[in-house]
Order: structure tokens, then sequence, then C-alpha cells
């Protein structure tokens, strides 16, 4: 079986495109359910076009980071930004997509591509099912501020 060198998701997360565009783009939010808590996740985000992001963990010694080539709030709904792991040359592309459900909820549709190995694709796909799993647990409730 040949593994694509893009992949893509969809999930449905039952919270409106607006609540999951924060839970997505603030940074404390970002760092609440985006990596596992044992993690310790900070995030930075720049949002905008030419922005950059950096998602770190504290105890796994492990970061991602890249660059937004769009910012488009829901009812659009789409971010498209660069990606890569700290100590690699390989930039890949991803785009999230947040579709208003008929429910009221919203349609999450990640698509990463540029893979360069079959590998590498199928570890990120495993990453982003888990991932979107923890969005979906997410409790959209407004954090304590």
């Amino acid at each position: 079986m040949t593994i694509p060198l893009t992949l893509q998701l969809k999930r449905h997360v039952p919270a409106a495109p607006e609540r999951v565009w924060r839970a997505w783009t603030d940074p404390a939010e970002l760092a609440r359910w985006y990596w596992p808590a044992s993690f310790q996740t900070t995030c930075d985000v720049d949002l905008r076009v030419g922005g950059r992001f950096r998602i770190a963990s504290a105890t796994a010694a492990m970061a991602v980071s890249g660059e937004f080539a769009a910012v488009e709030p829901p009812p659009a709904g789409r971010l498209v930004h660069t990606w890569r792991w700290d100590g690699e040359e390989v930039e890949t592309l991803v785009t999230v997509e947040f579709l208003a459900g008929a429910d009221g909820g919203t349609d999450v549709v990640v698509t990463h591509e540029r893979f360069t190995d079959a590998g590498d694709c199928a570890n990120h796909a495993q990453g982003w099912t888990d991932c979107l799993a923890r969005l979906i647990a997410h409790d959209f409730a407004p954090p304590d501020r």
C-alpha cells in the first residue's frame, strides 16, 4: 500500500467555528490541548500573514514552527502555514479549514502536504489524529482570565 505524500483528516467539533478558531489561534488556549498535558506545551502565535508561530514542549524536548500564508477567520475559516520541526530541514505546508456544520458545530479539515517521505507522512497522520481527538475533547468554556 502506498501512503500519499499529502494527508487530509476531517473531524467534527461540537463548538461554533468562531470558538474553534479561537481555540486554535489563541496561544494560551492552544497550549492547553494541542499536545498532551504532560508535554508542558508553550505557544507563540503572531496571527497575521507573514507572522510566525512556535509550539514547544518543555518535557518532550521538541518544537515546531512556521509562517502564516493565509489567516482567514470564520466565516471563511482558513489557516495556511508552513511547518518545520526544530533541527530538521524539511518544510511542509498545513491548511486548516473551519467549516460551519449543520448542527452549529465545526467541521475541521487538516490538509498537510509536501512530505518527502511516506513514513514521515504516516507519522504525521497519527500525530494529527491524536491532536484532533484532544481538540474534540477540549473544554470550550471561556478560560478564567
